[in-house]
């Protein structure tokens, strides 16, 4: 189970590149948080969502929201406020 603080590896991830859009694979995201994405992540896209009460919502403390496309296995981090 990932932790916390694995996705708080994210967050940081997201504030230092600070482009408007950024693009990642799943795999590119499991990279950064240091494990694999959950199956939930890769069947849901509410997983994904901006509900600030899910842990793994990091994106949203980052100012983003994020589009996930569970066919191609990559999600968009759109920018929405500075975060």
């Amino acid at each position: 189970m990932v932790q916390r603080e694995q996705y708080e590896r994210l967050e940081r991830h997201l504030r230092s590149d600070g482009r408007e859009r950024i693009d990642m694979t799943f795999s590119e995201v499991s990279v950064v948080i240091g494990a694999a994405l959950p199956r939930s992540a890769r069947n849901h896209l509410a997983w994904w969502g901006t509900d600030p009460k899910h842990t793994q919502a990091v994106w949203l403390g980052a100012g983003y929201q994020a589009r996930a496309n569970l066919t191609a296995q990559r999600v968009t981090f759109i920018r929405t406020a500075r975060g």
